[in-house]
């Protein structure tokens, strides 16, 4: 038997054009002599819907893309696809099976996942009972994501003994390392139903998510028969025979993994690419300060989105070095890109004369200590400058603040903040450099100087980046601990960063939840990122 694994990158949402791409696809692969065709959990509508699947006409639309595709869909094909299902005012997560012109059979998601950036029990109503359909005399059971991750749960009740082959429609988001732990709770799966398990995954982004869309096949004894290529859309054909042992994937395309900062790069360009595709934008635009993050974003957008998409600006202050701005402008002849080059000295001076207007005018009370008006005025002036360019020509801006800096509060709101995508923000500044030295040994697009100099925000004469934070290579595990992994305090105090450091690391986080909860949406590569992954109160009187 032939079972094909579809790799879709569906648009969350977009009913009618998803159902017209899983036809085409199914059609393709039935022509090859497929006698199984699975897509990935949810495909119909796109994971995760969130409460779309809450809305009647939703779900009426849902319903009538069913209905066709029962008409469409090939034949002499069983296929199986994910859906959001509606029965009896309940919403599940479902299989549908069709077949012969029609819909045979349905298998609804057991173990719903509730967990980090996952919030279906509030969505779906849960499945009773696994599925095991039968074709052409193959017992095919079948599990919709989690439902495979706990051998010993109810999900696996009655499959030991009265299934040939496990099937698992899947979206699993991308974070670092994933990839791997997935193979291997398959593999456990398989080994210990002593059936091959077959994977088939969402490929492409949605919004903060990223999905690597890696098809899998693993026998009964843990091998591994098949891999899809990571980050492509695709079609992984298993060849199923049965033998004395039962039935058996043969050797087939296994594609090699992808490297851990190859993979974190992929993770990014597809997400930048389909947040723009998928939202209708042009193009994008990228302010270019001559430091590594903007350099970083930039390089990436030329590689998700070729270069004619690309723009650049650089807004050099009266305090911007001769060396930064000559790294911007050289990252942009490089890249090939367009860049404008637009002082921001008289806007500055003209907004710091207004307020010293204001001041002379003002009786509630004195000004803040230090000079922290001023610097932010640069910021927000560049804030100003790119989203009205993004106003005139349609381009979105994409932020270049990192989590380090995300992390701690060293961000500007309505200045370094303003844009549409935050592209780095679940990346920290040490895996910043890692990047920017992976993708220049690939083609050196990053001036080395760039990589080579301190990082500074250039906000005032000689600032750099560690006159207000401990360096990164102290910072990014403190933070690491902090917010990924939740520890203690007393837990990271333990560790060898010094007390004092750790301290004033987790004030700063916890004081500028802030301006977190008003910055845009950006690629998530970690266990827990900021955004849907963590939810925490902006008013928060808790200090342990």
């Amino acid at each position: 038997m032939k079972i094909s694994l579809i790799q879709l990158n569906p648009t969350v949402g977009a009913v009618e054009e998803n159902a017209a791409l899983i036809t085409r696809l199914a059609r393709e692969a039935a022509a090859a002599g497929a006698e199984v065709v699975v897509f990935p959990e949810l495909a119909l509508c796109g994971y995760p819907p969130d409460d779309l699947v809450l809305y009647p006409r939703f779900m009426d639309a849902v319903m009538a893309a069913v209905e066709e595709l029962e008409r469409e869909l090939p034949p002499e094909a069983l296929v199986i696809l994910g859906a959001p299902w509606h029965d009896n005012e309940t919403v599940f997560n479902s299989a549908l099976l069709f077949s012969g012109g029609r819909r045979v059979g349905s298998a609804h998601k057991m173990r719903l996942a509730h967990y980090g950036i996952f919030d279906e029990r509030r969505l779906f109503k849960p499945g009773r009972q696994p599925c095991v359909h039968t074709h052409k005399g193959v017992r095919l059971a079948i599990h919709i994501g989690e439902d495979t991750w706990d051998i010993r749960g109810t999900t696996f009740f009655g499959l030991p003994g009265h299934c040939d082959v496990l099937i698992n429609l899947a979206a699993a988001p991308f974070r670092r390392g994933g990839a791997e732990r997935r193979l291997e709770m398959v593999r456990e799966a398989a080994t210990s139903l002593h059936v091959p398990v077959l994977l088939a995954d969402q490929v492409g982004g949605q919004d903060e998510l990223v999905f690597d869309g890696i098809g899998l096949a693993v026998n009964a004894d843990g091998t591994l028969a098949a891999r899809s290529t990571p980050f492509q859309e695709g079609i992984l054909t298993i060849e199923l025979t049965e033998g004395k042992g039962g039935w058996q994937a043969a050797l087939g395309e296994v594609a090699d993994p992808a490297g851990e900062l190859e993979e974190v790069y992929e993770a990014l360009k597809v997400g930048l690419r389909d947040y723009v595709n998928k939202n209708g934008f042009p193009g994008v635009l990228v302010a270019l300060s001559g430091g590594i993050d903007s350099a970083l974003v930039a390089a990436i957008a030329v590689d998700a989105l070729g270069r004619e998409r690309v723009r650049g600006i650089t807004l050099p202050s009266a305090i911007t070095s001769e060396e930064t701005l000559a790294d911007a402008l050289e990252l942009a002849r490089r890249l090939e890109i367009p860049c404008v080059k637009v002082p921001i000295a008289p806007a500055v001076d003209a907004l710091a004369a207004m307020v010293r207007l204001a001041d002379g005018q003002t009786r509630w009370g004195e000004p803040v200590p230090g000079n922290m008006m001023e610097e932010n005025l640069a910021a927000r002036v560049r804030g100003v400058m790119v989203m009205a360019l993004s106003n005139r020509y349609g381009h979105m801006v994409v932020t270049t603040g990192n989590k380090s800096e995300m992390a701690t509060g060293y961000v500007t709101l309505y200045g370094d903040m303003a844009g549409g995508f935050a592209l780095l923000k679940d990346v920290p500044k040490t895996l910043v450099f890692a990047l920017s030295r992976w993708r220049n040994e690939r083609g050196e697009v990053i001036p080395p100087s760039t990589i080579a100099r301190p990082p500074s925000a250039e906000l005032k004469p000689g600032q750099l980046d560690t006159d207000s934070l401990p360096p990164y290579d102290i910072l990014d595990p403190i933070i690491e601990q902090y917010i990924e992994q939740q520890a203690r305090v007393q837990d990271i105090l333990s560790g060898d960063a010094e007390a004092d450091v750790v301290r004033r690391v987790i004030r700063m986080v916890d004081r500028s939840e802030y301006k977190r909860q008003q910055s845009a949406p950006g690629v998530r590569i970690t266990p827990k990122a900021f955004g849907r992954d963590r939810r925490m109160p902006i008013t928060n009187g808790f200090g342990g």
